[in-house]
């Protein structure tokens, strides 16, 4: 052998070695401290969509999101036992021509919980236009999911200035059919707090129609941080479906005077789809969008149509003025 053969075997010997190494590393990381690499694993998505974490001080307490992208500022807002990460695979899509802003609300994510332990969705809102004061946003367009829909509508009705386009993703705040879900609440039931992997891996195939692959590593670190947080977010839930509170939404439909539109998918399992009729008799100038073959999580199974659709209807909001955050 050569020496120039003799060099290549060593270097191939060595890189296995390392190879070696670090898949052992790895292993030893994933059944000691798996939730490690899970937060890697957010890392790499954040960086992927080009957004970063950053902190402000919202009616006291302290909240995280994540920002990136430069253009016209798109909020969005996560609904129930959901968090910014929630939105990573979308803002992939979005940043390239949009600032895109994902707060985790308070109890939620890195957030911490409201000091008034006030949950109803009028106060949610509160904290909404306090965070988008802190940041400085004087006109964008809103996103919000599930819950975080449910909010967004109202801040739409209650600040029509600040809202530049209005998107409501598989909203909560209007009837629809009833349904196992429903059933399950009305019985006093959280179907969020999950808190070990039996019910998370439940809770996953009612929100999703395909889920998405997690280790089982994973899904206990999931379980593990629900279940830290189960008893506020069934308070959450207690305040928000409650019979006065479920259907505010509904309420406020009139007073939305932003450009709107409503998407949702199919196969919802939790907010059933017959939910658009409240929004086609309520806001008949909205655009309805329905994907076919997707769950509760739009964002997360069809990223690359969810964007598609946004961009599309941001396109046809009135244009804001560079540098006034103003029409």
């Amino acid at each position: 052998m050569n020496v120039i053969g003799r060099t290549r075997s060593r270097f191939s010997r060595r890189l296995l070695a390392l190879l070696g190494v670090s898949m052992a590393v790895l292993l030893i990381i994933y059944l000691l401290r798996p939730a490690w690499l899970l937060d890697a694993y957010f890392g790499a998505q954040r960086w992927y969509a080009g957004m970063q974490i950053a902190e402000v001080e919202v009616a006291g307490a302290n909240w995280q999101y994540a920002e990136g992208g430069q253009g016209e500022t798109v909020l969005l807002v996560h609904g129930m036992a959901g968090s910014k990460e929630n939105w990573m695979l979308l803002a992939a899509q979005l940043t390239d021509r949009y600032r895109v802003i994902a707060p985790d609300q308070a109890g939620f994510g890195g957030s911490e919980p409201a000091l008034d332990a006030d949950y109803r969705i009028s106060s949610q809102v509160d904290r909404l236009h306090a965070f988008a004061d802190a940041l400085k946003l004087e006109r964008f367009h809103l996103v919000g999911h599930s819950m975080g829909g449910h909010s967004a509508g109202v801040f739409a009705a209650r600040f029509p200035e600040r809202v530049q386009s209005l998107t409501l993703m598989n909203a909560a705040g209007v009837p629809f059919k009833p349904n196992a879900f429903r059933a399950r609440i009305e019985q006093g039931e959280n179907p969020f707090a999950t808190e070990s992997i039996e019910k998370f891996d439940a809770f996953m195939r009612m929100t999703f129609e395909r889920p998405p692959f997690a280790p089982r590593r994973f899904r206990q670190v999931y379980a593990e941080r629900n279940a830290a947080r189960a008893a506020l977010w069934n308070q959450i839930l207690r305040r928000v479906s409650s019979e006065k509170s479920r259907y505010f939404l509904q309420q406020k439909l009139p007073d939305i005077k932003a450009p709107t539109l409503v998407l949702w998918c199919d196969r919802d399992q939790l907010l059933d789809v017959s939910s658009v009729d409240a929004f086609r008799s309520g806001l008949p100038a909205a655009t309805i969008n329905i994907f076919k073959g997707c769950g509760h999580m739009p964002m997360m199974e069809f990223p690359e149509l969810t964007a598609a659709a946004l961009v599309a209807h941001f396109q046809t909001a009135p244009a804001v003025a560079a540098g006034s955050g103003q029409p």
